[in-house]
């Protein structure tokens, strides 16, 4: 057939089911939507750190680096640089600091490094001249953070490294024509010597760069590795990139779990609404046979109709993800910008654009091509196509569906990694089943309609129960019970992972009555170094019982920057209980409170195939053999926990430096009070800050939820979708109804009362399909949650959330009835004769 033949076709049929195309249209859209901004949010987040590392490391191979915070003796570097194969070696120092201004503060990484890097390095060195990194005693910022807090270049600003507010000079502003994307990264670029001053760390560094001659990089590699002695890594030049894909690979794999299913969810609208639009297509296929076309020449014009459906759909679902990707998924998880220099750039690549269209038109090939394959596929005839409605075999149906349920709880119980296919087995069940649980509905609905007086609800009732409305009320309930299940599983397992993350947070904050650390957003999990000289001056204030000293920090460990926890030997609760896989914490704390056991989180044990009891050598500056006591989640660092009493934290360290202060108080003294009694004794020019358990515990909840922002996002669009698509589809399904209405009208049922009979009708279809899928949906969220623990190693609270299906159930289908009611009201205004004439 001649696309201009094709074009002429579709514009025809076009206009008979304009709004349902307009329906399958925003489905398929949204779910194309939610992969492509999920994509761009992952790509985005990863590529910014991949950036950063490139612009820093430029064509390096190796890096030398220290363990810990301290750094290492910067005189190695003339060894190494004495190594034979070696072309060129160049010492850099990083350090975390707070730049603040009367505006606001923004935490960058410090980077300091000598001449040598500006011509080795990557393009955020190359920048500066030699001359430049030699003798300035200034430091430069991206442009973009120093406008954000309202600084301007050539001035002297307060910084905050560790515990010490110190003064510092801004002597440039790095701009996108100098560095170009790098322009959104979070860090500041400084002479290693002007860097090592504002870091308080003369003649130290924490990585040497490394670039060999070629053919010599196994050669240099060796003496690297002596070199160590294992007491500093030898790693690949960018592998701090490789380490931010691990710590942020849960986080996008949760995202992207969810954004799957919110799209299958989004496709099955479009499924829906395409099938409204079968009777249509099945009389073109009747038409074109009548006319004499083949087989080939009718999928041919289904095809076109397909292709025309998906490719609308996804121009305006990737118009819609890069809407949402800036305006809604562009939160980064604050959390990881602890450890990792995590910036805002937005990055867009050819494959994200071309997953999201392919599946925006394999949703629509299949919408348009399965509910007529038998039509189409069928012997070439003279005989009407059209089937009479409601003569389709579905005896088998809910054994089917039972199978696909068996599949789901097999999944849950044995594989819930693979949550996507549960969710697909799982969604099939609902569809299987549904159409017998709507006949029971519709039956039960009718025995109590007939204690009832009235016209409307026997109208209803006639009407639900038609063999020829039985396919087209499956359609809509199907909407109602595919958007509840889409959006009870994913808000329940959202909100047992956020439950489950504020357990850690309470437990973690609660093990003393003050926290003091140093300042900064940075150090949300007290990391941040500092020199415990106030501790005697703490400990004899009046309000003050104890203070003890806490230890933490991150450690590379294989591929991961594990978070570890040193707290002190004499804490209440040392471990956090709930978070304790295990029911011995009095015998883990014991062993603990002993000196020479760990915790470790599940995944960081699997990982290195060690049980319960058995030893493990962490790579620390001084290297140290412990033995396991139990394991536990990862309370919410992706990449893994270590938990140790802070006298073994110490001596593994080789320092006695402390991250916080716990602070018990006295009896009868407040947290406000202890509170204020420790500020004044540290004064106003520290950089120490003091904070309740209750704050503390606040703060890190609300970290958590910023890490969890794209999940959150998403249940919400899923809920809101679910609220269009049975609105939009009941409203046109009572908008096709017009001639029934007509007719109805005829045989002397007044407005009103048909207007009512269509409310009802509709709650009642809506309240079954959408009870239907909020069962389901609960079930989906217990696969969800044991898929997130699973897969990400989060705390996650195991509950049905019988009152988040109960909320999304009666909010979908209260906003979706009240929504049909306009267009209920406008065709029930219809007049007999014209109508009933058509």
């Amino acid at each position: 057939m001649r696309l201009s033949n094709l074009i002429l076709l579709y514009r025809v049929r076009l206009r008979m089911r304009l709004v349902q195309e307009l329906l399958a249209i925003m489905g398929i859209a949204v779910g194309v939507a939610l992969l492509f901004a999920s994509q761009i949010a992952s790509t985005s987040l990863d590529g910014s750190v991949r950036q950063v590392t490139s612009g820093i490391v430029g064509d390096m191979r190796f890096q030398l680096a220290a363990r810990g915070p301290s750094g290492f003796d910067e005189r190695l570097l003339g060894e190494v640089q004495r190594i034979p194969g070696v072309r060129a070696a160049a010492p850099v120092l990083e350090q975390h600091m707070t730049v603040l201004s009367a505006s606001g503060s923004r935490s960058v990484e410090l980077i300091g490094t000598d001449p040598h890097f500006a011509h080795l390095g990557g393009p955020l060195l190359r920048h500066f001249t030699a001359a430049q990194l030699a003798g300035q005693q200034a430091f430069a910022l991206p442009e973009p953070i120093a406008r954000s807090i309202g600084l301007l270049s050539l001035q002297t600003v307060n910084i905050e490294i560790g515990a010490r507010v110190i003064q510092g000079f801004l002597g440039a502003e790095l701009l996108e024509s100098d560095i170009g994307a790098l322009v959104n990264s979070p860090v500041a670029i400084a002479p290693l010597a002007y860097a090592q001053r504002l870091a308080g760390m003369p003649g130290r560094v924490t990585r040497i760069f490394v670039q060999p001659f070629a053919g010599h990089d196994r050669e240099v590699q060796t003496e690297l590795t002596r070199l160590a002695a294992g007491r500093l890594n030898v790693r690949p030049a960018a592998f701090d990139a490789s380490l931010f894909d691990q710590a942020a690979g849960p986080t996008n794999q949760s995202a992207l779990l969810f954004s799957a299913i919110s799209a299958l969810v989004g496709f099955l609208f479009a499924f829906n609404a395409i099938l409204l639009t079968a009777p249509q297509r099945r009389r073109l296929v009747e038409d074109l046979r009548l006319d004499g076309y083949g087989r080939w020449a009718i999928v041919e014009t289904l095809v076109f109709d397909a292709l025309i459906l998906g490719t609308v759909a996804s121009l305006a679902g990737l118009a819609l993800g890069d809407l949402l990707s800036l305006a809604v998924f562009h939160s980064k998880p604050g959390y990881l910008s602890f450890a990792f220099p995590v910036g805002t750039q937005r990055i867009i690549t050819l494959r994200t654009a071309a997953i999201a269209v392919g599946g925006g038109l394999s949703a629509a090939l299949v919408g348009v091509l399965a509910p007529l394959r038998g039509d189409v596929l069928s012997p070439l005839s003279l005989a009407p196509v059209m089937k009479p409605a409601g003569r389709a075999r579905t005896s088998g149906f809910p054994l089917a569906g039972l199978v696909c349920l068996a599949v789901t709880t097999g999944i849950l119980l044995a594989a819930p990694r693979a949550a996507i296919v549960g969710i697909v087995s799982l969604l099939a069940a609902l569809l299987l089943l549904l159409p017998s649980l709507i006949r029971e509905g519709v039956l039960v609905a009718d025995r109590l309609q007939r204690s009832i007086r009235g016209a409307s609800p026997y109208l209803a009732i006639i009407e639900l129960s038609a063999r020829a409305n039985r396919s087209r009320s499956a359609a809509i309930a199907a909407t109602g019970a595919i958007a509840m299940l889409g959006s009870v599983a994913i808000q329940g397992a959202h909100a047992n992972l956020q439950r489950g993350l504020d357990r850690s947070s309470q437990d973690l904050a609660r093990i003393a009555d003050l926290w003091v650390t140093t300042a900064g957003p940075q150090n949300v999990l007290a990391t941040t170094p500092f020199n415990p000289t106030a501790t005697g001056k703490l400990s004899h204030l009046p309000g003050v019982a104890a203070v003890r000293v806490y230890r933490a920090g991150f450690l590379d460990y294989g591929n991961r920057r594990v978070w570890v926890l040193g707290p002190p030997r004499t804490a209440t609760a040392p471990i956090p209980p709930s978070q304790l896989l295990g029911d011995d914490l009095g015998g883990v704390t014991a062993r603990f409170r002993q000196g020479g056991w760990v915790v470790l989180s599940q995944a960081l044990a699997a990982e290195h195939h060690v049980g319960v009891g058995q030893s493990i050598t962490l790579p620390t500056p001084r290297p140290r053999t412990f033995r396991v006591a139990a394991l536990s989640t990862n309370l919410g660092w992706p990449p893994g926990v270590v938990i140790l009493n802070g006298d073994d934290y110490a001596s593994a360290w080789a320092s006695e430096q402390a991250s916080a202060y716990n602070v018990m108080l006295r009896p009868g003294v407040s947290p406000g009070e202890g509170q204020r009694e420790i500020e004044r004794a540290l004064g106003a020019g520290s950089g120490l800050v003091v904070q309740s358990a209750a704050d503390r515990e606040g703060l890190q909840r609300r970290t958590s939820r910023q890490g969890l922002g794209r999940l959150t996002q998403i249940a919400t669009l899923v809920l809101i979708a679910a609220i269009l698509a049975t609105a939009t589809a009941m409203g046109a399904m009572i908008w096709q109804r017009r001639p029934r209405l007509g007719d109805l009208k005829v045989d002397g049922f007044s407005r009103g009362v048909l207007w009512r009979a269509l409310l009802l009708e509709s709650a009642l279809l809506l309240g079954i399909g959408c009870s239907v899928g909020a069962l389901f949906g609960l079930y989906g969220a217990l696969l969800l949650s044991h898929a997130l623990a699973t897969v990400t190693g989060f705390p996650v609270v195991f509950s049905l959330g019988v009152s988040t299906a109960f909320v999304s159930f009666a909010l979908v289908t209260v906003v979706a009835v009240a929504t049909v009611a306009v267009p209920g009201y406008l065709a029930a205004r219809v007049r007999p004769a014209v109508i009933a004439g058509d």
